[in-house]
C-alpha cells in the first residue's frame, strides 16, 4: 500500500474519531432553547387579518406592479397611476418591493392578441380582488389600466358623505 494512501486513511480515521468525541458536547449545546432578545408577539408583526375584499381595497396604502408579459413595463403604469388625482387623494404609494405591498396589480397579455388583462391581488390572503381587460388599440395600455383600476377602486375609497 503506498504511503500517501496510508496517510490519507490515517487522517480520515483521526477526523472521524475527533467528530465522535466532540459530538456529545455539540448535542448538549444545541439542546438549550434559543432565547430571542426583544422578541415581539407574532400578532404584532403579522398584518391585520382582513375579513372582506372591500375592507382590503378600502384600507390598502401600498401598490406593487407585477408583469407577466415582455410587452409591458411596470414603470409606465407606475407613472400613469401617480398622475391620477384620485391616487394622490387616497394616499396610495407605489413600492418596488413586493413584500411591502397591500395590493398587487398583475398585468399579462393574452397570447397572439392585443388584449391585456390585469388583476388586483391581496398578497396577504392570496386572493383576486378586482380584474379587468383592455385592448392596446385605444391608447396606451398603461393609461387604460390606470383608469380602469381607479374607476373600479373608487366605490371602495370614496369619502364618506358629510353629515350636516
Amino acid at each position: 500500500m503506498p504511503s500517501y494512501f496510508r496517510l490519507l486513511c490515517a487522517l480520515v480515521v483521526a477526523g472521524l474519531c475527533a467528530h465522535a468525541c466532540l459530538r456529545p458536547a455539540c448535542a448538549q449545546q444545541n439542546s438549550q432553547p434559543d432565547v430571542q432578545v426583544n422578541a415581539e408577539p407574532a400578532a404584532q408583526n403579522a398584518p391585520a387579518a382582513r375579513t372582506t375584499p372591500a375592507e382590503t381595497l378600502r384600507s390598502a396604502q401600498t401598490i406593487y406592479i407585477r408583469t407577466k408579459s415582455v410587452y409591458f413595463k411596470p414603470a409606465a403604469l407606475e407613472q400613469a397611476l401617480l398622475q391620477r388625482d384620485e391616487v394622490q387623494q387616497w394616499g396610495l404609494v407605489i413600492s418596488r418591493e413586493e413584500t411591502d405591498a397591500d395590493l398587487i396589480i398583475e398585468v399579462d397579455r393574452k397570447l397572439f392578441t392585443n388584449k391585456f388583462v390585469y388583476s388586483v391581488l391581496d398578497p396577504h390572503m392570496n386572493r383576486v380582488l378586482l380584474s379587468g381587460k383592455i385592448g392596446s388599440l385605444g391608447g396606451t395600455v398603461e393609461d387604460q389600466i390606470a383608469s380602469g383600476f381607479v374607476k373600479r377602486l373608487a366605490p371602495f375609497r370614496a369619502a364618506p358623505a358629510q353629515i350636516k
